[in-house]
């Protein structure tokens, strides 16, 4: 059976608080397809995952629908974050000798570019979400961590996996496997060259300390690769209510239902459109 956020039973609830038929007596599997049709679709649009742990009440209760009992896995590729802007040069390490002439740049050939280049320092781009601005700055004190932050795709991070930076080489470094790096998830290990802050919203963030990278970094775009858990523990009633509204409406529209003779004047698109409007109100805490 594929897994869905809430059972038969809920979706029965759901059909009788909406004056329709509550069995769903023609087929349990119809039924229990409409919810599970909404487990990857509820996960894409608010970025979560929820599941029982073991000895729940949801777990005793479901029969035609597998609910999720651990967290999910996610394998990211994701770029550095740089600055949206950089003045030309900007990265570069002053120099004692510097041309009197405003225009001189643009009158500079291929010789001076290869000149000034040598002076560049790829990781002065880097955009400092926490710690000094001037970190990146010479001369630079690396014993104080400077973090750049990354999203996470995927909101309640549980647990690192893998964490793969980009190297002067051009290859990766697994920051988990490797005992240079010390990191985890949660404020705990903020200070370390990597964590993962979750704030109260289940938003994840991954900091990584730029001093604990390569300094000759060649691209910043997908240099990092990230395998994490993720799942909230628990399923909300909430959660339940608002995916057994909307299978409810699926079934609705999809006329393996029918509406009562005697039901208050409803056609079937008002029905639908009145299960999904329950649904999306259910889930505005979580947007």
């Amino acid at each position: 059976m594929a897994t869905g956020y809430c059972t038969t039973e809920d979706l029965r609830r759901a059909l009788r608080k909406a004056s329709l038929p509550g069995d769903v007596t023609q087929d349990t599997r119809i039924a229990a397809d409409a919810i599970v049709s909404r487990t990857e679709w509820l996960e894409k649009t608010y970025d979560r995952h929820w599941y029982a742990p073991t000895g729940a009440a949801i777990l005793d209760e479901a029969s035609n629908v597998d609910i999720p009992t651990s967290t999910n896995t996610r394998d990211d590729e994701e770029d550095i974050p740089t600055h949206g802007g950089m003045v030309h040069g900007a990265s570069e390490n002053e120099r004692y000798r510097y041309r009197q002439n405003s225009d001189a740049l643009l009158e500079s050939g291929p010789r001076y570019e290869r000149r000034r280049k040598h002076y560049q320092d790829p990781k002065e781009e880097i955009r400092i979400a926490f710690g000094r601005p001037e970190s990146l700055e010479p001369p630079v004190d690396d014993t104080v961590p400077a973090y750049t932050r990354i999203t996470l795709a995927r909101k309640d991070a549980k647990a690192v996996n893998s964490l793969s930076v980009v190297n002067a080489e051009g290859a990766f470094d697994d920051w988990v496997a490797s005992n240079d790096y010390d990191g985890g998830v949660g404020n705990t290990h903020r200070g370390e060259d990597y964590w993962v802050r979750v704030n109260n919203g289940g938003v994840s963030e991954l900091y990584l300390d730029v001093h604990a990278m390569d300094d000759d970094i060649p691209s910043f775009s997908d240099a990092v690769y990230v395998d994490f858990d993720y799942g909230h523990e628990g399923i909300p009633r909430t959660v339940r209510r608002a995916v057994a509204n909307w299978a409810a409406a699926d079934l609705v529209e999809e006329a393996v239902i029918e509406i009562p003779q005697n039901a208050t004047v409803y056609n079937v698109e008002t029905k639908a459109d009145e299960l999904e409007r329950k649904a999306e109100e259910l889930m505005e805490v979580y947007e």
